[in-house]
């Protein structure tokens, strides 16, 4: 992992692509991008977590804030989540907004950008020690 971030983070990031496909593939929602109810959960969530990545190979670069890292992402995490929901909420909240897919659906993205994070943040830890 030292000195290159940027393939480090394209390799945690690549797995949304083939997942949205598969997905939007199996809930029967149109591929063309923005058509689809799933794109901008996903776009979202992979632009989030790009940003956290990010930021995590930069205050990796700082003393002080190692042994703080799993603490931060807690937060990030967090954040995240909020987000998601304050963005999102016509999603889940809206009774009048005629949804075409199970609001489960909208947890795979979650899950996928979780699981990216936190796989290329245990790394990140492990190297650091």
């Amino acid at each position: 992992m030292k000195g290159n971030g940027p393939f480090q983070t394209l390799i945690f990031i690549v797995p949304f692509l083939p997942v949205y496909l598969v997905h939007a593939y199996l809930v029967d929602c149109s591929l063309s991008t923005p058509d689809c109810l799933l794109f901008y959960p996903y776009l979202f969530l992979l632009s989030f977590s790009i940003i956290v990545i990010i930021t995590f190979l930069i205050l990796s670069q700082i003393k002080k804030l190692r042994d703080q890292l799993g603490f931060i992402y807690i937060g990030a995490l967090m954040v995240k989540l909020v987000l998601f929901v304050a963005i999102f909420n016509h999603y889940f909240f809206n009774d009048s907004f005629e949804i075409q897919l199970h609001k489960g659906h909208f947890l795979v993205p979650v899950f996928v950008g979780l699981a990216c994070e936190v796989a290329f943040l245990s790394r990140l830890l492990q190297r650091i020690e």
